[in-house]
C-alpha cells in the first residue's frame, strides 16, 4: 500500500502481512440499432493484517489493532456501479453515464466509511466534414454534470493524511483528427 506521510504528504510505501482480495462484477450490455446502453455493479472485499515494513510511519494504537485485525484497505470501495446510454440521432451522438461509489474507508484503522456519492457525465459528439481536411470527430463532455460536491477522503484512515474531493463540474470541447 502507499500513503501520504508528513508535511509535504509525500507517498511512501508500506507493506502488511497478509492481504486478501476478492469480489464479484455483474456487466450488462445492449444495443439494438442507434441505442446502446450498459450496467455495471461490482462488489469487493480488500483487507490486510499485520503493517511490517515503515512501522514508524504509524502510532502505536493503529500498529497494535492491525496486527490482531484484519483491516479494511484505503482505497478500495465495498461497491461500485455505473449505468450509461447512448445515442445516435441525426449524425450526433448523445451520451450519458450515472457513476456510484459507496465511499471508501476513514477513521481509526480504516474501521468507518465515508458517505456514498453519485456523479452524472454528459456528451455528445459529431464528426464534421471539414473539406480538404476530411473529417474531424467535435466532442462536448461535461463531467459532474449536477456540480455534486463529495468527499473521497476526509484525512483519517490508515495512510490519509489530507482530505481530498472530487472533481466539480468541469465542461470539456474538443476537436480530433485520425491520420
Amino acid at each position: 500500500d502507499e500513503g501520504r506521510f508528513g508535511p509535504a504528504l509525500i507517498m511512501t510505501p508500506y507493506n502488511y502481512a497478509e492481504g486478501k482480495i476478492y469480489g464479484a462484477e455483474l456487466t450488462l450490455n445492449y444495443k439494438q440499432g442507434d441505442f446502446s446502453g450498459y450496467v455495471n455493479f461490482a462488489r469487493t472485499v480488500s483487507r490486510a493484517k499485520g503493517i511490517v515494513s515503515s512501522q514508524f510511519l504509524f502510532d502505536q494504537a493503529t500498529l497494535n489493532y492491525a496486527a490482531n485485525n484484519w483491516v479494511n484497505v484505503d482505497h478500495a470501495q465495498a461497491v461500485s456501479a455505473s449505468t450509461g446510454a447512448s445515442y445516435l440521432w441525426h449524425g450526433t451522438r448523445f451520451n450519458a453515464d450515472l457513476i456510484y461509489q459507496s465511499g471508501l474507508r476513514n477513521g481509526f484503522a480504516n474501521t468507518g466509511r465515508l458517505p456514498s456519492y453519485t456523479v452524472v457525465n454528459l456528451g455528445a459528439s459529431r464528426t464534421l466534414d471539414l473539406g480538404a481536411i476530411g473529417p474531424v470527430e467535435a466532442r462536448l463532455v461535461v463531467l459532474n454534470a449536477l456540480d455534486k460536491v463529495y468527499l473521497i477522503r476526509d484525512g483519517s484512515g490508515i495512510g490519509v493524511f489530507a482530505p481530498q474531493y472530487g472533481q466539480r463540474r468541469g465542461v470539456y470541447a474538443g476537436l480530433s483528427k485520425a491520420f
